[in-house]
């Protein structure tokens, strides 16, 4: 795999240049030596030492693949010392940014888009997603359970299976129904089945919405995500975009509904939910984890180290298996 370069741009405070640069070469570096980074240059521009103006440090680190790179982000966004450590050099700097790169000659050229399906006629559905959290020795009762609210409650579609090792944050058991409208969903009464003693947990989305579809799926997977609301609004549409826009370049998400929350459940106000179904785990896994316009476009939106970042709160990341369509 190409190898991944981490370009921090920072324009310092004036007289700040020598002093920014100590601090990040002995307070951030070595905990991103830690995490995999090798780093490759400090540049400094004009090449001059100023007072009295702001200079440019430009410092590049570098990692063996896209893998290494996830592989560090996981490990720096729950320490918290990451993101305090921009915040305690906040007075030397003037503006920064990061941008994540790879050599020109190691773009996939022969990888074109995928096709994207027309928009569907008709009026959105409504989807409720539950991340179930139950004790160990009761998960098969209370799957089985949920098997016999779910299908009682006659929705158009039902998904209602243990969580595929890899989820994060995503229950122990994964629900999605969709209904023809607000008032079937309602009259489902699904949520009282959720009362069981056994469930530690529930985070939990009700949204509307029209899937798009080019194919089938083996596996189901939803990503819960808070917007917080002082996030202006054209963020939010640009976020949103950039969301919408990842099936273009994944070929392996086969359907996919991205969607604003009309009622939260749980821990977390949740504001978005993202849906997809891949041609299967190692499409989630593979393909969909490593394409550049994940992690060095949109990732960008949930990395505490980039001044781009909307998304503070903790995800929920949940995946199962499915026997048959659950987008289409």
């Amino acid at each position: 795999m190409a190898e991944v370069f981490i370009i921090d741009r920072v324009v310092t405070a004036p007289g700040c240049a020598q002093t920014f640069i100590d601090s990040y070469l002995s307070g951030y570096a070595p905990g991103a030596r830690d995490r995999g980074m090798e780093l490759r240059d400090v540049l400094v521009s004009p090449p001059i030492l100023f007072d009295d103006r702001p200079n440019v440090v430009t410092i590049t680190w570098s990692l063996p693949s896209p893998q290494a790179w996830w592989q560090m982000t996981w490990r720096a966004r729950p320490d918290p010392t990451v993101a305090r450590w921009w915040e305690d050099v906040a007075e030397l700097v003037v503006e920064r940014s990061r941008n994540v790169a790879t050599r020109s000659q190691d773009i996939d050229r022969a990888e074109t888009s995928a096709p994207m399906p027309a928009p569907r006629n008709g009026s959105p559905t409504v989807g409720a997603t539950r991340l179930v959290d139950v004790v160990e020795p009761e998960r098969p009762r209370v799957l089985s359970a949920l098997r016999k609210a779910a299908e009682a409650g006659g929705p158009l579609r039902a998904v209602v299976e243990p969580t595929e090792s890899g989820s994060r944050n995503g229950g122990d058991i994964l629900v999605h129904l969709r209904f023809a409208d607000l008032n079937a969903w309602a009259r489902s009464n699904f949520d009282d089945a959720l009362r069981d003693p056994a469930i530690t947990n529930v985070n939990g989305v009700t949204y509307r919405g029209t899937p798009l579809c080019r194919g089938a799926g083996t596996v189901y997977r939803a990503l819960l995500l808070r917007v917080p609301p002082e996030v202006p609004a054209e963020q939010v549409s640009a976020f949103e975009q950039e969301l919408a826009m990842m099936p273009r370049y994944v070929s392996t998400i086969r359907a996919w509904q991205l969607s604003r929350v009309d009622e939260a459940i749980g821990t977390t106000g949740w504001t978005h939910v993202f849906e997809q179904e891949f041609t299967d785990v190692d499409g989630l896994m593979g393909p969909y984890l490593m394409h550049p316009v994940h992690w060095a476009v949109v990732d960008r939106w949930f990395d505490p180290e980039t001044t781009d970042m909307i998304i503070r709160d903790r995800v929920c990341h949940s995946f199962c298996r499915t026997d048959g369509p659950v987008l289409n």
